[in-house]
């Protein structure tokens, strides 16, 4: 007897209008943002078992062990129609008959991802991962078999996530991207919504629910965020910078970085801030070889130093490093904020989206907050410190500039004495 192939009907949780509307959309790659309870595990899971009925190997990767369970939990109320599945609690796969299967993974460690290709990848609450898991691991494990991958989250910002958002809104075609707030699901109760804008404050509200990249509750630069598009921009070419220098923050862990920003003062009195580098691997050598670059492709002339590295200043100072005028940065904290929120309520700072490292810094200056006793929050704040040791000297000088100390490039902006045969 010739066997027969056996369909089986399976049903599906229906999905809202919404969610209908993306899961039958073409794009590879799609981002979406989305707030709390609308309904972006159902649309992530659907897609998933999609993918391994037709053969296909997916992953679901979730930001910690904790959260990967709720998937997993999830996902076997959805499989228990399905006969014939192999599961494995340890590994937290389950197979198809037909060869497809979907694991549930964390991206806590990247590198632990690394593997064969696959037809698919969700990311579970993206905004929460580090930037490696897509850039340097899943996104090469798709490229053999073109697979496809869906980012689902609520915004925390304006950190990689946004980054992300806003370039497959562009993109519209391989890449698309969604914005939808928890009301857009129809069966979650208004008086629920209504219950937690009374409970929260407005940004932690326009984040958590209306999936809003906003500022953080607490938020110290405020508008930085409201008006990301004036503040983050491309620098202009034909700019003369009266000072420029960087400020440094030390720092050996993961918690605690090492960080060196650099800016420089315009002739105008504006500030632009113009590169930043964050490492965690506590070596010195790096901190001060970042100053030199920082010397020798901006013309940076002076550093401002976190106070706890004081021994670092001699070695600063030394000419094979170059840096001709290297300090202690200014000790009050709460001083270095109002000299940097200064600027930011003059408009008098910009960051240049194409420096290294600057839009990822921005995104940090938009997360510092103070919590509710309004004592400043010391996490990731790094480049932040380092950021407001430099804006201090640049605003607030500790010592008059020699003129003629002056990097190459202010050299040359910089009159000429009447002596010498400038014009009076």
């Amino acid at each position: 007897m010739t066997g027969e192939a056996v369909t089986i009907g399976v049903t599906l949780p229906p999905l809202h209008p919404s969610q209908l509307a993306i899961a039958k959309d073409p794009a590879r790659f799609k981002v979406i943002c989305c707030g709390r309870r609308w309904g972006k595990t159902i649309l992530g899971i659907v897609a998933c078992i999609r993918e391994a009925v037709k053969g296909g190997r997916v992953w679901w990767i979730a930001p910690s062990y904790k959260q990967a369970l709720e998937g997993w939990s999830y996902l076997q109320r959805l499989l228990v129609q399905f006969p014939g599945l192999t599961k494995s609690l340890t590994e937290l796969t389950v197979a198809f008959p037909g060869g497809g299967s979907i694991q549930v993974r964390t991206g806590d460690n990247p590198d632990a991802l690394r593997g064969s290709g696959l037809s698919g990848v969700v990311l579970d609450e993206a905004a929460t991962m580090k930037r490696e898991v897509w850039e340097l691991v899943l996104r090469p494990a798709l490229a053999d078999k073109q697979g496809w991958a869906m980012f689902i989250s609520t915004p925390q910002h304006f950190n990689w996530f946004y980054d992300l958002w806003e370039m497959a809104d562009r993109d519209g075609e391989t890449w698309r991207a969604w914005q939808y707030p928890t009301w857009d699901n129809p069966y979650i109760a208004e008086s629920e919504i209504s219950a937690a804008q009374r409970d929260m404050l407005p940004e932690d509200f326009d984040q958590e629910f209306g999936a809003s990249f906003t500022a953080v509750g607490g938020a110290v630069f405020r508008l930085l965020a409201a008006n990301r598009a004036m503040y983050l921009r491309p620098m202009p070419k034909d700019l003369v910078f009266k000072r420029t220098g960087v400020g440094e923050d030390w720092g050996t862990t993961e918690a605690h970085k090492s960080a060196v920003v650099c800016g420089s003062l315009t002739s105008t009195g504006a500030v632009w801030m113009r590169s930043r580098w964050l490492s965690s691997s506590g070596s010195s050598d790096e901190w001060r070889d970042e100053a030199v670059r920082c010397k020798r492709d901006y013309g940076a002339s002076f550093a401002r130093v976190d106070r706890s590295q004081s021994s670092e200043l001699d070695r600063l100072k030394a000419k094979d490093v170059g840096i001709f005028d290297a300090e202690k940065g200014v000790a009050d904290v709460q001083a270095r904020i109002g000299h940097f929120q200064g600027l930011v309520i003059s408009r008098s700072i910009f960051f240049d989206i194409d420096g290294p490292g600057v839009r990822d810094y921005f995104n940090s200056l938009c997360s510092y907050h103070r919590d509710k006793e309004g004592k400043i929050v010391e996490e990731d704040d790094d480049d932040v410190d380092a950021g407001c040791y430099l804006v201090s000297e640049l605003v607030k000088p500790s010592k008059a500039p020699d003129p003629w100390s002056l990097n190459p490039y202010e050299v040359r902006s910089a009159p000429r004495p009447a002596h010498l045969g400038g014009r009076m």
